[in-house]
């Protein structure tokens, strides 16, 4: 069923299936005096989709006579080790190249990669331009509520640079997922499980099931719900994330974001109830999650010391650390530095 969910940050996020085949009708009623150019950001695999269908949509759907509206396109690489200043700095002198004014509106249609590397140029360009994002992943949907400020990653560690960077609005066409590969699928599907921990029993007993095909937008709308509700700063606070986010930075962004945030959960849990700070049960319950839905539970591929050593990244003091108390609660533990790779070890 079509939803749609208010973020904190004032703008709407708009789920429902087939919006991608109607997107000029859905820009254009955002349509006013502030902006004549319409600027289309996405990636090879995306464009060969749906590009030239939306660009006909905007030409075909009416527009307020006399209106004058430009329609250009630029295709960025979507891989995450793309996702830094150097392909921010092209994507801005390419729509300087277009002729681009600071009445431009950036529409960003792909996964996340291309949602915050075409957010971070449209906060920058001309002092910054109006962003419509169209996540296309499923990753990218769980995401939506959360795209009050945009990342990039620097040679030190991932998502180390960020700034403000609210949209107008979010399309999510849940029709897009078909075209995903198996493994973008589960790497979705591991952001989901993560926010789902963190919510609590409703939404977590479809992943213990193994039934969240058959409740994808049941799913996206939960996700999107109870991370619209969290404050900006708790955002980027959520269960596997830091320790997933050193795994894919360690592997050079080989490793999936997702499977590599499904191992930081499955270290995290592992580690809580070694250390009491979760039941056995609740630990296990996680652990089985994962494997229900074919995502992995273990890292074989970097040591605690390195994960640790990437978590650090030469700064003293403690590490803040989010840990599941129980399905629907998850607390910070501050560890201290020393301490760390032995809280990482025990969930190896």
């Amino acid at each position: 069923m079509p939803a749609n969910v208010k973020a904190n940050d004032g703008y709407s996020i708009r789920i429902r299936r087939g919006v991608i085949e109607r997107l000029g009708i859905e820009i254009l009623k955002l349509a006013d005096e502030n902006y004549t150019e319409i600027l289309l950001v996405t990636d090879e695999k995306v464009s060969g989709l749906y590009l030239q269908k939306v660009i006909m949509n905007f030409h075909e759907c009416p527009k307020p006579e006399g209106s004058r509206l430009r329609i250009c396109e630029l295709i960025i690489d979507s891989h995450e080790g793309a996702k830094n200043f150097h392909t921010v700095a092209k994507l801005l002198d390419d729509m300087a190249g277009l002729g681009l004014s600071g009445k431009c509106l950036v529409v960003a249609i792909g996964g996340g990669v291309v949602c915050e590397t075409a957010g971070f140029a449209a906060g920058c360009y001309m002092g910054g331009v109006r962003l419509v994002l169209v996540p296309t992943t499923l990753a990218a949907m769980i995401e939506a509520s959360a795209w009050e400020s945009a990342f990039l990653n620097l040679s030190s560690g991932k998502n180390l640079a960020g700034m403000p960077c609210s949209p107008s609005i979010v399309l999510c066409d849940t029709d897009c997922l078909k075209t995903l590969s198996p493994e973008e699928y589960r790497s979705g599907i591991a952001e989901a499980l993560k926010t789902s921990i963190m919510s609590g029993e409703e939404l977590f007993r479809i992943f213990e099931r193994g039934e969240v095909e058959l409740n994808i937008e049941k799913v996206i709308e939960g996700c999107i719900k109870y991370r619209a509700g969290l404050s900006p700063t708790m955002r980027t606070k959520c269960l596997g994330y830091a320790i997933g986010n050193a795994i894919e930075a360690l592997s050079g962004y080989e490793i999936q974001h997702g499977f590599a945030l499904a191992q930081g959960i499955g270290i995290t849990a592992r580690a809580s109830a070694k250390l009491k700070w979760c039941s056995d049960e609740t630990s296990e319950r996680i652990i089985n999650a994962l494997t229900k839905n074919d995502l992995p539970v273990v890292c074989r591929k970097f040591s605690a010391g390195l994960i640790s050593q990437v978590l650090l990244n030469g700064r003293g003091g403690d590490f803040e650390l989010v840990v599941p108390s129980e399905i629907g609660r998850c607390e910070i533990r501050d560890i201290k530095a020393g301490e760390l790779e032995c809280v990482i070890s025990s969930g190896m």
